[in-house]
């Protein structure tokens, strides 16, 4: 008796399987990235300029990245939205200057910029627009 098996291999196979490939569909729908909303500037009329912060967890530096939003919906519509939208401009500065001048950014960063994207745009109903994006950067 001691030689009987008590299940087969081959049948914890598939459960293994289907635990494996759940976990991976979670993991790649569902990042684990957390974003919130450091500043937000009118650009114009029509837009405004979103900075959020970004965590990616606790062994990883924290990342900004730079959105324009439609400026008549709300800052809870813009969170919703974030996966919808995608960022002109990601850094690792937490300090950079951000003016507005005549409808156009203005950008001074210190250090790492991770994208960049310019002119910036962004969709106001069923329109698309740009704003022009002055950027200034310097690594320390």
């Amino acid at each position: 008796m001691r030689n009987a098996p008590v299940f087969k291999k081959r049948y914890i196979a598939i459960p293994v399987l289907i635990i494996f490939l759940i976990l991976c569909y979670i993991c790649f729908n569902f990042p684990p990235v957390g974003q919130s909303i450091i500043k937000k500037v009118k650009v114009n009329n029509l837009a405004n300029l979103y900075i959020t912060q970004v965590s990616a967890g606790a062994t990883t530096a924290f990342s900004y990245r730079y959105y324009l939003y439609d400026a008549s919906k709300s800052d809870q519509e813009f969170m919703d939205n974030l996966q919808d939208i995608s960022p002109f401009l990601i850094i690792a500065d937490d300090k950079a200057i951000v003016k507005i001048e005549n409808e156009a950014i203005h950008l001074q960063v210190k250090g790492e910029i991770y994208a960049f994207n310019s002119p910036a745009g962004y969709r106001v109903s069923t329109g698309l627009y740009t704003v022009g994006v002055y950027l200034k950067a310097s690594p320390w």
